[in-house]
């Protein structure tokens, strides 16, 4: 058997990685809940990456989930730029 190596150190690496940017996200949350730039900002970084991410997962075993993920990207993408815009009123 072969020796495993990871372009980034080793699961423990990936395991702090993954705590430290769910910890982020957590915080985004909040943040967002409360109405804070913040969290807008956070949730557009985190849906662009993971726009990103289904697209590159697109030629994968999976197609089709990898488009409704980027479809639900582009929706909270969406959703996070216009939050709190003023609605216009079409009748006047």
């Amino acid at each position: 058997m072969g020796v495993t190596h990871f372009v980034l150190g080793n699961l423990h690496t990936w395991g702090w990685i993954t705590l430290i940017l769910g910890v982020i996200e957590i915080t985004g949350g909040i943040s967002l809940f409360s109405g804070n730039t913040y969290g807008r900002v956070i949730g557009l970084i985190g849906a662009s990456l993971g726009a990103i991410g289904a697209l590159l997962a697109v030629g994968g075993a999976y197609p089709f989930w990898a488009l409704g993920v980027f479809a639900l990207c582009i929706i909270c993408i969406h959703g996070l730029i216009v939050l709190g815009d003023p609605v216009e009123d079409g009748a006047s």
